[in-house]
Order: structure tokens, then sequence, then C-alpha cells
């Protein structure tokens, strides 16, 4: 499996442009609120913080100059279907381009050998649970777990480990039972 890093190597006509930089980030965080789409607006809102930036408009034109030299590339349009998972017709927009890469990554993370995966919260700014079972095609998501990352990762690796069901998740879950599982976890 690829990751960003490599995605976004193969695909740049120049790497070094700050533009890729935010665009990196960007999908970073694209792929926390996964499977739902992230919102442009809060993403260059919130690069406004980390880049240094006054406008996210700013920050947007830089992200689209990179997706805009990406399509220049007859390579990378190529490159594209993976992960769009169709032919591309017309150069994607910023967002779309977002969406398709963050999608891609965590499709690849999710059918991993685990059923769980970390999403996170933009309004509470908490971290939680999102299970997929392939069989079924049910998604059922725990959201707004926890404030920590490190938290949500030791439970998620519990949970993996263990190969809890997703019902004896959601008695655990209902009950309160997920300090049970932290503590074992760290044992």
């Amino acid at each position: 499996m690829k990751d960003l890093s490599q995605i976004l190597a193969e695909l740049a006509n120049h790497g070094s442009w700050e533009g890729y930089g935010l665009l990196h980030y960007a999908i970073e965080e694209a792929i926390k609120t996964q499977p739902m789409p992230s919102s442009m607006d809060r993403l260059c809102r919130e690069l406004v913080d980390v880049c240094g930036k006054q406008n996210p408009e700013t920050i947007y034109r830089s992200i689209a100059r990179a997706v805009d030299d990406i399509w220049a590339r007859p390579e990378s349009r190529l490159l594209l279907r993976e992960y769009y998972r169709r032919e591309l017709v017309e150069k994607p927009t910023p967002d779309s381009f977002i969406s398709a890469v963050a999608r891609y990554l965590w499709d690849s993370q999710a059918n991993g050998s685990s059923i769980y995966q970390i999403t996170y919260d933009y309004a509470s700014r908490r971290y939680g649970v999102i299970i997929h079972t392939e069989s079924s095609q049910v998604w059922a998501s725990f959201p707004a777990i926890t404030e920590d990352l490190a938290r949500a990762e030791r439970i998620v690796r519990f949970l993996r480990r263990n190969n809890v069901s997703l019902e004896d998740f959601k008695d655990f879950y209902l009950s309160g039972g997920l300090q049970t599982l932290e503590t074992k976890d760290r044992a």
C-alpha cells in the first residue's frame, strides 16, 4: 500500500512547492473524517494556523495550483484513475482531489486486517471509532469517544488484536465499558 508521501511524489511535478505541503496536510486531515468528505473551507481555515498564512483563500489558491500542476502532467492523469476509481475527463477540483486521495488511503487502511478505524469529529474535537463489516456492508460509527488520540489508538488496537465483534463492541460502548477495554490493552 502506498502512503500519502509516495502518492504525492508520484503525482507531483514540483514536489518542493508550498502547495504540495498544504495539499499533504489537507489530505491527512481529510482522512480523519472519512467516510464523510471534508469541507474545503474548514480545511483551509485550519491550515491558516498551521502554515502562518493570513487568509484561507491564499491557502486554497496554493492547493489549487498544486492540483493544476498534477493535472498538467500526463503521467499523473494515468495515476489518478487509481485514486478516483474511474477515468477523469476534466481537471479535478481541489476538494475533489483531496477527497479522492483521502478516501483511497482510508479504504486501504480499512481493507487491512481490521474492521475498526479511528475517526475524528470536528464539531466536538473528539476521536471515535468507525466499523465496517465487509460481509454485510454495514457501517457503524461510535463518534466522540475521547479527545485523546493515543487513547483512541489504544482502544482500536485492543479491538483489532482481540477481534472484538461489532455486537460486543456495541455492548462495551453502551455500558461505558471502554475504560475496561483500555485497561486490558495496557496489560
